[in-house]
């Protein structure tokens, strides 16, 4: 009897020796690469502009940026083909302290027209929480020796162009809110639209052409920076939240992800969400059809993600997969939105 009592304890440590050996050779098996952002899942309470995902917002900047010179004291139109004017006003000027500027300044005009433009300049069509469709929208910047320049009290400046969709006769003048000035920083999670204090409707006009009837909007700022044309979404459908998620390493350092509608020219930057681990945005209308859209960035490489949903409120809940591309893969996608 001691002699099989002696075995069975034997055979217990035997086990126990043979089991700690295969634990420890599985915890080897799935140690982490140090130092690889790929396999990093921790989340960020708070996204700042020095984030790791400003450098992502930095590469989509593809915007094109026109340059004029122009004489401070003297009306100038700037015109860009048949389809943007922008009518300086002479005088019209300040610097910081509210003096009248003379001489040459610069001017620096930046044009969004397609949805996959308010993605690359991260400017999303929403007014704070409330959701926007846009008629395009500028980024117009006056400078004197390198010192940026104001409007004048009462004056304006005037923008005429076509758009790329029929010009509708109740949009309205929008300012970007900014916290983070661009372009010194293209990510700016605070930026929002904010409805001008002259809330009438954009003027629209329309000429003859040899091509045909030519159709457009007259827009009159008495900012400058960021201006738009905007008009609030149908507030009546029911509205829910939608949440996109995505694998455990694409995290909100890494990742920006979009809701593009496809009825609307409207884009919606979907915030991230610490404790659930995934990206939502709020006032989806329900039955809404839209393209979730996911950029990420893992020290040089880049993936992008998409996600069709048909009828928002039939589920809420999105999982999808990014794959690896190219810059040029993305802004090829980006442009054709």
């Amino acid at each position: 009897m001691n002699k099989n009592i002696l075995l069975f304890f034997a055979t217990i440590l035997l086990f126990m020796s043979a089991c700690t050996k295969e634990l420890s050779n599985t915890t080897n098996t799935f140690t982490p690469y140090q130092g690889n952002a790929f396999n990093d899942t921790s989340w960020l309470k708070n996204i700042t502009g020095i984030s790791p995902i400003a450098s992502l917002a930095d590469t989509l900047a593809q915007n094109t940026l026109f340059t004029d010179s122009i004489d401070l004291w003297k009306d100038k139109a700037i015109v860009f083909g048949d389809a943007l004017q922008v009518d300086f006003k002479g005088g019209s000027c300040t610097n910081n302290a509210g003096a009248p500027q003379d001489g040459k300044a610069r001017i620096d005009i930046i044009r969004l027209q397609k949805k996959g433009d308010f993605i690359k300049a991260y400017r999303p069509n929403t007014n704070f929480t409330s959701l926007l469709e846009t008629g395009s929208a500028f980024f117009i910047r006056i400078s004197k020796n390198g010192s940026e320049l104001a409007l004048a009290p009462g004056a304006s400046i005037k923008i005429k162009y076509t758009d790329i969709e029929e010009a509708e006769n109740n949009m309205q003048v929008f300012y970007g809110k900014e916290s983070l000035p661009f372009p010194t920083s293209t990510f700016d999670p605070a930026n929002t639209w904010v409805r001008s204090l002259d809330t009438s409707w954009i003027k629209t006009w329309s000429t003859q052409t040899n091509s045909g009837i030519k159709k457009g909007y007259e827009l009159e700022a008495k900012n400058l920076r960021w201006i738009s044309a905007h008009r609030a979404l149908d507030q009546k459908p029911a509205k829910t939240n939608i949440y996109a998620i995505l694998p455990a390493n694409f995290t909100n350092k890494n990742t920006e992800v979009f809701a593009v509608f496809d009825l609307n020219r409207t884009v919606i930057d979907m915030h991230s969400d610490y404790a659930s681990r995934s990206f939502t945005t709020s006032n989806i209308p329900l039955k809404t059809k839209l393209l979730l859209v996911s950029i990420s960035k893992f020290g040089s490489d880049l993936y992008l993600g998409t996600k069709l949903v048909n009828d928002v409120g039939t589920v809420v809940n999105y999982s999808f997969t990014p794959e690896k591309k190219t810059l040029a893969q993305i802004l090829a996608f980006l442009n054709s939105l």
